[in-house]
């Protein structure tokens, strides 16, 4: 159900970036396939069993919104944007990935199904927390969620409307 609003909404923001594209006369056809990825990327994050095809997900939806925010190759602030978009999002990664290594090394395991349970084991290990404390802000600072938020209003001036 969730995937299928998805695609409705995928679907519903290339009618108004084609619009979009027509006003300001540009052609953008990559930005179509971006998207695409985009929404590729967002399925794969919500059907995910395993911190493996999380974090695929989210760097398949992530490297996609780059582009997408340098598609105006003229702009200079689309330009600041997209780099600045980058290198928090490279910073966020390694966050995530560093945390996610934690957890395998205290676990065992990538499956989502087994890190739960070893949550609410009452052996849980020092190291599990910092982990689960790195994956969360890796998480945070990939979605732009506050207090990670420092460069969303920066993107999203320099990033055209689609």
């Amino acid at each position: 159900m969730l995937k299928a609003f998805m695609l409705v909404l995928v679907l519903l923001s290339f009618f108004y970036a084609r619009d979009y594209f027509q006003r300001h006369r540009q052609v953008q056809s990559e930005f179509y396939i971006l998207a695409l990825f985009a929404a590729i990327g967002m399925m794969v994050l919500i059907s995910a069993h395993s911190l493996l095809t999380v974090y695929l997900g989210l760097e398949l939806l992530s490297l996609s919104l780059y582009a997408m925010v340098a598609m105006e190759r003229d702009s200079v602030a689309a330009s600041e944007a997209a780099m600045k978009y980058f290198v928090l999002g490279a910073l966020a990664s390694g966050m995530l990935l560093y945390g996610m290594s934690m957890l395998y090394g205290v676990s065992g395991t990538l499956d989502l199904a087994m890190l739960s349970d070893h949550v609410t084991d009452d052996r849980s290990h020092m190291l599990f927390t910092f982990g689960l404390v790195f994956v969360l802000i890796g998480i945070a600072f990939k979605l732009g969620v506050a207090p990670f938020h420092m460069w969303v209003p920066d993107v999203y001036q320099g990033a055209s409307t689609p």
